[in-house]
C-alpha cells in the first residue's frame, strides 16, 4: 500500500473519534507530523510500507492517539475516591445479598419442586442482579456531583482553617452527639412500647396486636441479653460525650460492642421465631441482619480510625 495512503488512512481514523469542530486541525497537523517523521527515517530514500507501518506501530493505535487530543473535561470519581467508592459499592451489594439470601432460605416451602436450587436461580433473577442497583445510584451521583463541580470550574470549597480543623477524626460534634443518644432512648422506649403493646393499649384493633405478639421463648431468654449491651453502649457513649473525643480505649469498646450486637442479633434470629407471626418475625428478621450489616460497617470503619501514624518503610 502506498506510504502516503496508509498516513492518510491513520489519520482519517485517529480524527473520526474526536468531535468535529478539532479534526481539521488535528488532522492535518497530525498527517504533517507523520509525513515529516517518515522522511526522517528514510533519509535520502523513499518511505516504503514497511517504514510507514512501523511507525504507525510505535505511534499506538487510533484511539489513543485520539485520547491525547482530547481535552481533560472533568472527572466522575477522582483517584484518590475510588478505593472508597468500590469498598462502598462492594459493601452494599454484599449486605443486599446477605439479607435477601438469608429470607430466600428461610422462608416456607411453597410445594414441590422448592428446592435450594430453584430457590437459588429464583434469587439471582430477582434480588441477586437486582442489588447492582446501588453501584448505579453511586456512579449516577457521582456524575450529576461531577457536573455541578465542573459547572462551579473549581475543585471544591476553599481549604480554611475551619476545613483543616475537620482532620480531626477524634474529635465530636456535642449538639449531634447528643442528639444521636436521644434517638437511641427514643428507638428503646419505641421497642418496649411495642412489645407491650397488648398490655399498655387493649383496646387496640386484634389484628394489630397479633402482628405485634412476642415469642415467649424470645421474650424471657434471648431479648434480656439486649439490656445488657444497650447499658455498655450508652456507658460508652456517655464517656465520649464527656470527653468531647473519641480516645483509643472507647474505639477498642466500641468495636468490641459492635461484635457483641452483632454475635446477638445473630443468635436472635438462628435460635427461633421472634415474633409469633410468619410474616412479622421474616421482616423483623430481615430488618435485623440489616442491623448487623451496619453494626459490621460501624466495626470495619471504627478499627480503621484505630491505625495511628504512618509505619516505616519496609527495607
Amino acid at each position: 500500500m502506498n506510504p502516503d495512503a496508509l498516513v492518510e488512512s491513520y489519520v482519517a481514523e485517529v480524527v473520526r473519534q474526536l468531535p468535529r469542530k478539532q479534526r481539521a486541525d488535528v488532522g492535518f497537523e497530525l498527517r504533517s507530523l507523520l509525513t515529516e517523521e517518515l522522511r526522517g527515517r528514510a533519509g535520502d530514500n523513499e518511505p516504503d510500507t514497511t517504514m510507514t507501518l512501523e511507525l504507525l506501530a510505535d505511534l499506538g493505535r487510533p484511539a489513543d492517539v485520539a485520547d491525547r487530543y482530547r481535552s481533560a473535561g472533568f472527572t466522575i470519581i477522582r483517584p484518590a475516591d475510588a478505593p472508597r467508592f468500590a469498598w462502598i459499592s462492594l459493601a452494599g451489594v454484599a449486605i443486599q445479598w446477605a439479607i435477601t439470601l438469608t429470607a430466600t432460605y428461610t422462608a416456607a416451602p411453597t410445594g414441590a419442586g422448592d428446592d435450594w436450587l430453584s430457590r437459588l436461580g429464583a434469587w439471582w433473577l430477582s434480588a441477586g442482579l437486582g442489588a447492582f442497583w446501588w453501584p448505579g445510584l453511586l456512579i449516577s451521583l457521582s456524575i450529576i456531583a461531577a457536573l455541578i463541580a465542573a459547572r462551579r470550574s473549581g475543585d471544591g470549597t476553599d481549604w480554611t482553617p475551619q476545613a483543616a480543623a475537620k482532620l480531626d477524626r477524634d474529635s465530636i460534634r456535642r449538639p449531634l452527639y447528643v442528639l444521636a443518644i436521644a434517638g437511641g432512648l427514643v428507638g428503646i422506649a419505641a421497642l418496649v412500647a411495642a412489645i407491650n403493646l397488648a398490655t399498655w393499649w387493649p383496646g387496640l384493633p386484634q389484628p394489630l396486636l397479633d402482628a405485634f405478639a412476642i415469642n415467649e421463648d424470645f421474650l424471657t431468654n434471648r431479648a434480656p441479653w439486649a439490656l445488657v449491651l444497650w447499658a455498655a453502649t450508652f456507658a460508652s457513649m456517655i464517656a465520649v460525650l464527656v470527653a468531647g473525643r473519641w480516645t483509643r480505649t472507647t474505639r477498642l469498646l466500641a468495636i468490641i460492642g459492635s461484635a457483641l450486637w452483632i454475635a446477638l442479633i445473630l443468635w436472635w434470629i438462628a435460635a427461633g421465631p421472634i415474633f409469633v407471626q410468619p410474616y412479622a418475625d421474616l421482616v423483623a428478621k430481615g430488618c435485623l441482619l440489616l442491623v448487623a450489616g451496619l453494626c459490621v460497617l460501624d466495626l470495619v470503619l471504627t478499627a480503621r480510625h484505630l491505625r495511628t501514624g504512618i509505619p516505616a518503610p519496609a527495607v
